[in-house]
């Protein structure tokens, strides 16, 4: 049985993750925090750590899956020394703590690319507007330029976290409809997203199947859409009032980030070379809403 490292498992899809592969694997855990949600094998470790010896020596990984990450915009711009630090240089680190047999599965995202790029494919170039893009580029840079096999997921993901002392994007949008508190949401950024439940479930697929195979992957959604209109199909599948939600442009948002308002990716190399049906806007809205706990 394979030994499998999930990083960020107290953040939403690394806790999803270990869920989905603990009855087929031996899976180990470790995160930033230390997470109520009990998994047998949990590590807390700091990835800003200059030695990852004891991490690597705990859990033995045959696979690392590499789910941890800095991901608010807001904060890489103003701490760009740890967002390098956690989102890129984690990776050479975890290269030369670890052998050559070791395989590396990096989640990415797509603010690698430009607004410019609709749908960007795994062979557009990347040019990252942010901080938080470029320290995810660093990361892809060191696997690409290894010796070993990995996979690079490209993918923007959706869904509820286990771990309550966190909150994101769906919880956001539920909690304040079902507090009767206004919110804005983007119709000028477009995006596709997964859920982590089937992301999670595609992962596991490539790990069972040995699809390691040293190439960057795009796994999202199959339908574009703008926030907006995702946080008005979300609130109705769960049956609560969308009349809180307003239209809001990302233009007139000044104190974000930089960040892509075209947040597309076009993952049709991914299902045609694994014969892959990735879900529409409803599934994984469904999905979402299935898994609600």
């Amino acid at each position: 049985m394979k030994n499998i490292l999930v990083t960020g498992a107290s953040g939403m899809l690394g806790a999803t993750l270990v869920d989905e592969l603990k009855n087929d694997f031996e899976v180990f855990a470790c995160g930033n925090s230390n997470f109520k949600y009990q998994f047998s094998q949990y590590m807390r470790f700091d990835l800003k750590s200059d030695s990852y010896s004891e991490l690597i020596n705990w859990c033995d990984p045959d696979i690392i899956i590499h789910c941890a990450a800095i991901t608010n915009a807001n904060y890489c711009k103003e701490n760009p020394k740890e967002a390098f630090e956690v989102n890129g240089f984690s990776l050479h680190k975890f290269l030369s703590f670890t052998k050559r047999s070791v395989k590396i599965i990096y989640i990415s995202t797509d603010a690698v690319f430009p607004s410019s790029l609709h749908l960007a494919n795994e062979n557009d170039c990347v040019d990252p507007e942010n901080v938080y893009g470029k320290s995810k580029e660093l990361g892809e840079f060191f696997l690409t330029n290894s010796d070993r096999d990995f996979l690079i997921i490209r993918t923007t993901i959706v869904g509820i976290n286990k771990n309550k002392e966190k909150k994101g994007f769906v919880e956001w949008i539920l909690d304040s409809s079902r507090s009767n508190e206004t919110i804005s949401l983007f119709d000028d950024v477009t995006f596709n997203p997964i859920s982590i439940y089937d992301l999670s479930k595609e992962i596991k697929y490539l790990i069972t199947e040995n699809k390691i195979d040293s190439e960057i992957l795009h796994v999202a959604g199959r339908e574009v859409n703008t926030k907006y209109e995702f946080g008005i199909r979300l609130l109705e599948k769960f049956e609560l009032s969308t009349e809180i939600v307003l239209k809001g442009s990302i233009m007139k948002f000044e104190e974000r980030a930089e960040r892509s308002n075209n947040q597309t990716l076009d993952c049709t190399f991914y299902e045609k070379k694994f014969k892959r049906q990735l879900p529409n806007l409803s599934q994984t809205i469904q999905t979402i809403n299935s898994n609600d706990l």
